[in-house]
Formats: structure tokens, C-alpha cells, sequence
């Protein structure tokens, strides 16, 4: 147990394993921080003061909130947040913030509905699973007690322009792990409410988890960790969510676009990878070009042999002569077997025929089109059967893609 497993560690190897590795195996730190995290975590530090107070039957007014957000906001900018959206500036964001914290205040003032227990409360638990144990850490934003109905609530504040759905709320491991935790700390936890408060939609999301949910959540995640730590290759994950990246610099997939956009036009235009890539886009075009012209041909030399054989039959003839070619024509029956598109009851019948008699082994292949589709929706019991007959091989390939 000498790793300590959080959900977003956790989540960052789901987005990207090379990510992963830069953060948590290789230990890099990025300068870089995006505006919508800065934002976010400016929200939750004001958040968590305010409630400091209400812990003390102190109720601060909402001009104070606002205040302390903008003081927070001013004293941590600096010119290494960065706005990806570039049709939008810090000041937005800024702006998005305070309207964050006002609809909050407006809809939970005077924060009398439960008792304030712990903010940015760190919780730790050790997770179970088939003999196997792991360490988990977390950060739970706001822990409450409701003591009308004598319950744990668990509130998470979210700022993302995405609103999860009720049905991703019930799925969501993140407070089910933190509800373990504090059962851990307080059996009365067995029975919590787990709130989310999404600020941007000013809209508060709520679930419930029973103790079977809690033993399979449970399971799940040890599932995930044992891929974490059975994993040896950690290849980067091109996504929307790159952009959002503190690696872009240094990953294999974003280091020399990172490296070009700071070059001039006329080193940028001799710097070896554009020339290249220049090259092969030109070669592409060409191919594409000639690609168009051979189908031309091809339809064409279609008619001519359709042409031929009418004239064949209508002379009588099975031989065209030509200068320097002659056309040898056949005419006859050829059995075929239908495509699924030309006959879906005529191909499944042939194919279920084929497999009864124990003969579709004869007519069937083994090639790497086949097994690249089936590896991703075969189970993972067959995979493991068949992993010692599979092979590695170092392909090596360039692929010209529109630049974004």
C-alpha cells in the first residue's frame, strides 16, 4: 500500500496514460495552469472561508464573498494561467466566478440547513477488494450534518460548463469513495446524502448510495487500479482535453507544434519537420490525383468490356483481335458466395452452413484487419487465452491529417 490512489489520480490514467506518468510516476511539475481550473479553485477557496465562518455562527454578507473572491483572484493571477478559448479572457472567467458565488449565496443564505462539520476536509480509507488492499486520499469540499434527518451530506462544488446528469451522479465514484471514508470515521455515515453543486447551472444534484452500491464502487475501483499498476506502456491519448494539458511541451504528440507556433514564418517555413510534412502533403495530392484518374480509367476499360462482350456474342465470336492485343472473351456461370449487403439471409445461411459442418475454418483467414477489430470487443477471459499467440511488432507509419 505504498501508492496512495485518489479519485483524480485515478481519472487522469482514464484520460490519458501519458499524462499519467508525467504527473504521478515521473513526478513533473507544470507551470501551467488553465484559466477554468484557476477560476475554480478561487471559487472554492471563498466557498470554504465563507463556510469557516457559518462553522462559527458567523454569517459574513455577500459583498464580503465577492470581495474575498476578487482578493484571492488578484493575488494568485499570474501570466502562467492560460486561456485556451481564445475568443473569451481572464476577465470572462473572472466574471463567470462572481456570478457563481452571488446565484450560490442568493439560493443558500442564511446556511442554516445543516450544521457545518468539516471544509476541505482530506479523508483517507483503505480500500478492500478480493484479498487485495489500496490506499485512497481525498478532498471532500464540504462535509455536513443534517441534523433534522440525522444524515451525512457530502457537498461537492463543481464549476464545469458541463452539467452531469442524474443518472452519471449515481454512477460517480468520486464522494461514494468519500462516503466510505467517513463511514470509516463515523458509522453514521453509513446512511449520507451526496450533493453536488454545479454553480455554473446554479442547479444542486443530489444522490443516495446503498451499502451494496458502496461494496461494488468499491470493487470497481480496485479493478481500475490493478490496470494502473499492471500497465507498462503509458502511450499518449489524443483528445479534445489536450488543449487543457500542463505536458503539451513535452508530449510526444503536441512538442513540435508547441515548439513551431513560437518560430517566426521563415524559420518556421525551414524548420525539417514542416519541410516535411509540406512534402508528404504534396506526394498525397499527387496520389490522390492519379488515384482520381485511375478511377476514370477504370470505369471507362468497364465499358469497353462490357462493349466487347455484347459484340461477341453478337458475332458469334469468344476471341477479339486487336493491334498487338486480342480480347479473349468467357461467357458463363461463376458460383459466388452473396455479400451480407446483396443477400443478408443468403450470407448467414452460407455462414451458419459453414460453421455447423465444421468447415468455415477452411474458407476463413487469420490477418491483423480480423484481429484489430475483434481485440476491442472480445472478452477479456479470451484475450488472455489467446494473448501467448499474438506478436509485437514495431510499426512504423506517417498519417497526413488536416492541421486544427
Amino acid at each position: 500500500m505504498s501508492v496512495n490512489y485518489s479519485f483524480s489520480r485515478v481519472q487522469s490514467f482514464d484520460s490519458c496514460k501519458l499524462q499519467y506518468k508525467y504527473r504521478y510516476i515521473d513526478r513533473l511539475h507544470s507551470e501551467i495552469e488553465t484559466v477554468e481550473a484557476f477560476m475554480g479553485s478561487r471559487v472554492h477557496e471563498a466557498l470554504r472561508e465563507l463556510y469557516d465562518f457559518v462553522k462559527n455562527a458567523t454569517v459574513k454578507p455577500m459583498d464580503w464573498l465577492l470581495r474575498r473572491y476578487e482578493d484571492l483572484w488578484q493575488k494568485n493571477f499570474s501570466e502562467a494561467v492560460k486561456v485556451v478559448k481564445k475568443e473569451y479572457c481572464a476577465d470572462d472567467y473572472f466574471r463567470k466566478g462572481l456570478k457563481c458565488l452571488t446565484d450560490y449565496y442568493d439560493g443558500y443564505a442564511p446556511f442554516d440547513r445543516t450544521k457545518v462539520v468539516k471544509t476541505e476536509e482530506k479523508v483517507s480509507y483503505t480500500l478492500r477488494s478480493d484479498g487485495d488492499e489500496y490506499s485512497f486520499t481525498g478532498y471532500v469540499d464540504r462535509i455536513d450534518w443534517n441534523d433534522r434527518e440525522r444524515i451525512f451530506e457530502i457537498h461537492d462544488y463543481k464549476t464545469s460548463g458541463t452539467l452531469m446528469s442524474q443518472e452519471e451522479a449515481d454512477r460517480d465514484f468520486q464522494l461514494g469513495l468519500y462516503q466510505l471514508a467517513l463511514q470509516a470515521r463515523w458509522p453514521e455515515a453509513k446512511e449520507a446524502r451526496l450533493v453536488w453543486h454545479y454553480l455554473l447551472f446554479n442547479k444542486e444534484i443530489e444522490s443516495r448510495r446503498s451499502p451494496e452500491d458502496l461494496a461494488r464502487m468499491q470493487d470497481e475501483f480496485v479493478r481500475r487500479i490493478k490496470v494502473i499498476e499492471g500497465t507498462q506502456d503509458f502511450g499518449p491519448e489524443k483528445s479534445s482535453l489536450c488543449e487543457w494539458c500542463g505536458y503539451e511541451d513535452i508530449c510526444p504528440l503536441w512538442a513540435h507544434p508547441k515548439k513551431t507556433e513560437k518560430l517566426s514564418v521563415n524559420a518556421y517555413l525551414n524548420d525539417p519537420g514542416v519541410k516535411l510534412v509540406s512534402r508528404y502533403a504534396e506526394l498525397e495530392a499527387q496520389k490522390k490525383e492519379l488515384n482520381h484518374r485511375i478511377d476514370e480509367i477504370e470505369i471507362e476499360q468497364a465499358e469497353v468490356e462490357e462493349a466487347a462482350v455484347v459484340l461477341a456474342e453478337k458475332e458469334n465470336v469468344l476471341l477479339l483481335d486487336g493491334p498487338g492485343h486480342q480480347l479473349v472473351i468467357t461467357i458463363g456461370e461463376e458460383i459466388c458466395a452473396p455479400t451480407r449487403a446483396e443477400d443478408q439471409e443468403k450470407w448467414a445461411g452460407l455462414r451458419d452452413t459453414l460453421l455447423r459442418e465444421n468447415r468455415f475454418c477452411e474458407v476463413a483467414t487469420v490477418n491483423n484487419g480480423m484481429l484489430g477489430r475483434m481485440l476491442k470487443n472480445w472478452p477479456r477471459e479470451f484475450l488472455d487465452q489467446i494473448r501467448p499467440c499474438l506478436v509485437k511488432k514495431i510499426v512504423r507509419k506517417a498519417d497526413l491529417k488536416k492541421k486544427r
